[in-house]
């Protein structure tokens, strides 16, 4: 199961995090629709289902498993090539929020063939999607 970890500081307080956070399509690399989401997403025992971007548009089910606002936000996702865990852990910092996102990724059916791009893949969204939240969060948009 690859895990990634990647971590970024954001100029706003981590309560303006938290809301960019709750609007994934305007940030997260690869979220193309939103299919349906309840109307107090990001919070406890909330749903986010989407189409995702793998190598064809693939329906993803997101459940919130934990929300904790604005420190602790944590979801399955489970599309048919992959299930993965996210966690966003937020702090408050000097700066503003200091974020850390940690994401467990299980490859299925045919998506265990491409692992290794899909890793590599995986692992640059990340990088594009933090500046796209940063630059979200910090523009207030």
């Amino acid at each position: 199961m690859p895990q990634f970890s990647e971590s970024i500081d954001i100029a706003r307080p981590p309560e303006d995090v938290w809301r960019a956070i709750g609007t994934p399509e305007r940030w997260f690399e690869g979220y193309l629709e939103t299919r349906s989401r309840s109307a107090d997403y990001p919070g406890p025992d909330t749903r986010d289902d989407h189409l995702y971007r793998t190598r064809r548009r693939e329906e993803v089910d997101a459940r919130v498993t934990r929300s904790e606002a604005p420190s602790v936000l944590e979801e399955d996702q489970e599309g048919k090539t992959f299930s993965r865990h996210v966690r966003y852990s937020l702090s408050p910092s000097p700066v503003g929020t200091s974020l850390r996102v940690e994401d467990d990724v299980s490859f299925k059916g045919l998506g265990k063939l491409a692992a290794p791009i899909a890793s590599r893949d995986i692992k640059q969204r990340w990088e594009t999607s933090l500046e796209s939240l940063k630059a979200t969060a910090e523009g207030g948009q």
